[in-house]
């Protein structure tokens, strides 16, 4: 077993060694499926642990001798994002498990975010009353693509916000796709087509991302649109697909 632990989470050393054993039993599941959410109470504290989905052969061979794990990005790339003062939960550790000497299992375990709201919250009930969310989010995500991060997995899904005392504040979950390059516009664009599948709210923060930018505010929707209707065309062939392939079976 391969176990990396943040220096200022030592203390949790004797709780990390046992998650392999202890996941599938203990603490709370809050996400379950191709890979698995836990969260653990400890000593009054609140973490995350994910387990990854055991790897693909050929991807396991590529995670052993060719490319960091998935739990071993995630971890870097929590401690690289915080390092940029950009807000993600506190990385605690990586735990890597091989079999026949390729990997098969790998949880990343973290700090839970307290953040009670997820903008998720917008695959539904459009924009009224929520603009200044929209906003918030839009000059959030300036900053994010002028410090060069890319988010690969930049959907609602994966921020998480609050609205505080000084203001609302955001916070990035599920880091083991990301980039960290200087940015295009057309990247930049491009990187709203999977944030919420309601065009209406894309337009919306991408015309306010758009005049923080200084660019021109049509064009840029345009572009951020092509990008968004690329992407959630492919998703809806794939689900029809899914129900062709469930519809097939069932009549068997």
């Amino acid at each position: 077993m391969k176990l990396v632990l943040n220096p200022s989470y030592c203390q949790l050393r004797n709780f990390v060694q046992k998650l392999p054993i202890s996941f599938p039993t203990l603490g709370d599941c809050i996400y379950k499926a191709r890979n698995e959410l836990r969260k653990f109470s400890y000593e009054g504290q609140w973490y995350v642990v994910k387990n990854y989905k055991v790897p693909l052969f050929i991807n396991r061979i590529a995670y052993t001798f060719f490319r960091p794990s998935k739990a071993s990005r995630a971890y870097e790339y929590a401690l690289k994002l915080r390092s940029m003062g950009i807000e993600t939960p506190a990385p605690v550790a990586y735990i890597e498990l091989k079999s026949g000497g390729l990997l098969q299992h790998s949880f990343f375990v973290s700090e839970n975010c307290s953040y009670p709201r997820m903008m998720r919250e917008f695959e539904e009930g459009g924009i009224a009353g929520r603009e200044d969310i929209l906003e918030a989010f839009a000059a959030f995500t300036v900053g994010l693509h002028k410090k060069g991060v890319l988010h690969l997995d930049y959907s609602a899904g994966n921020i998480l916000f609050d609205k505080q005392e000084e203001g609302i504040v955001f916070s990035i979950i599920d880091l083991n796709r990301m980039r960290f390059i200087p940015m295009t516009p057309k990247m930049c664009l491009a990187n709203f087509n999977r944030f919420c599948r309601d065009e209406s709210v894309v337009r919306y923060v991408v015309g306010v991302y758009a005049r923080l930018r200084g660019w021109d505010e049509v064009t840029s929707i345009e572009e951020a649109l092509r990008a968004h209707r690329e992407f959630w065309t492919k998703i809806e062939r794939k689900e029809t697909l899914k129900r062709r392939r469930e519809s097939s079976h069932s009549l068997k």
